[in-house]
């Protein structure tokens, strides 16, 4: 049964991986870039995953894997609890600014029945002066956009090795006189494998759902319809506008130093007490992810984390668009010449560093605990975002 689960896993890997490299990785999808909406689906108001530049997709677990991949919420043990803000895109003189919480409760104790969470992303942009074509100079007060969505989270551990999670998301974005809403899902699973299960690949499919557009009294206008003279109100249509919809395929691997009572041990005198990273006195995450976007440019990332006995972590990142293929003509030789290029459209590219406190509140790995984590994250334009949050697990 074992190989049976390590068969299916490696095929289905390999067909997503197939497909996300079948439209061209080297160009991405450029031409379609601007034509989804709801982008504030695709922004980490998580300091953890922001730490190592979202690269770990197959190496989070717990609270904050409900934005990189939901089936790390199998990982929470009993009760989670968790907010975040963020200060995005510092000094563009908009006064943005993320909120994210979230919640997550373990089922059942003699047997597993998965685990259930909600969460709540909330970005304001404070408020901004009111103007139309016939006063472009404002002085008619002020309005505040708004960008939600609620998530509602379901994981579970199939067995020890296969993890996977689903998650259904309600959309809003609205103005003072118009609106839209939407409904989009999310799918992930995670793969453990390793002598002390250091080794794990996972895979995500976000943000698949029906397209949106927006309503309300903002599209809305007074004239007089053609065969009529008296006057009335015309509403307009909006035009629609899909989800960003993306593939994220990761792995990771834990390079684990065991001290203390563990340090003597053979290997497999280690492996056949059952230890893994819970133990380890000292623990080094590489990791890397590969995002194929549908409206955008795919993304490669990769992470480094160090943790210190689950008390300490730091960590760091870096991601960088795929790569395009210009072609042009040498007119002297009449040749084709290919030229590779690093492409930028996005400003979330770059490094990014991490670091995470823990305060156990009882003695042992499976004590209530706070997490405080903080993030940095560079940005092409501005100054980057700061991310600060705290974690209660109980």
């Amino acid at each position: 049964m074992k190989n049976l689960y390590k068969s299916l896993i490696i095929c289905t890997l390999v067909a997503l991986i197939s497909v996300s490299t079948s439209y061209n990785v080297l160009a991405g999808n450029r031409d379609r870039s601007g034509q989804a909406g709801a982008s504030h689906l695709m922004i980490d108001p998580w300091a953890h995953t922001s730490g190592f530049a979202n690269a770990g997709v197959a190496e989070i677990r717990g609270l904050e894997s409900v934005y990189s991949n939901v089936a790390g919420l199998s990982f929470v043990k009993k009760t989670e609890f968790a907010f975040n803000r963020t200060q995005y895109l510092v000094g563009s003189n908009c006064g943005i600014n993320i909120n994210a919480m979230a919640f997550a409760q373990h089922l059942g104790r003699a047997k597993d029945f998965g685990t259930i969470g909600l969460s709540f992303f909330s970005m304001g942009f404070g408020d901004i002066e009111r103007t139309t074509v016939g006063q472009p100079e404002g002085g008619l007060g002020t309005f505040s956009p708004s960008l939600t969505y609620i998530g509602i989270h379901y994981a579970k551990k199939f067995n020890h090795f296969i993890q996977g999670g689903a998650t259904v998301k309600i959309i809003n974005e609205s103005i003072s006189d118009a609106h839209a809403m939407g409904f989009a899902i999310d799918a992930g699973i995670q793969y453990t494998a390793g002598a002390f299960d250091n080794f794990r690949i996972g895979v995500t499919l976000k943000n698949i759902g029906l397209p949106m557009s927006y309503k309300g009294d903002g599209l809305a206008a007074r004239g007089v319809a053609v065969g009529t003279s008296f006057e009335q109100t015309l509403q307009s249509r909006s035009a629609e506008f899909e989800m960003p919809s993306l593939l994220t395929v990761g792995v990771s691997y834990d390079f684990l130093f065991f001290g203390g009572e563990y340090a003597e041990m053979s290997k497999d005198d280690r492996k056949e007490m059952g230890l893994t990273r819970d133990e380890a006195m000292h623990r080094i995450t590489l990791m890397g992810a590969f995002t194929a976007n549908s409206y955008s440019r795919d993304i490669f990332a990769v992470g480094l984390e160090y943790a210190f006995m689950n008390y300490f972590m730091i960590r760091g990142g870096y991601s960088l668009e795929s790569f395009t293929k210009k072609t042009s003509t040498d007119y002297t030789t009449n040749e084709v010449v290919s030229t590779i290029l690093v492409n930028g459209d996005s400003f979330f590219l770059g490094p990014s560093v991490g670091a995470t406190a823990v305060v156990p509140l009882k003695k042992g790995n499976t004590g209530a605990r706070i997490y405080l984590d903080y993030a940095y994250r560079f940005t092409s334009k501005w100054r980057g975002n700061h991310l600060m949050g705290i974690k209660i697990t109980l």
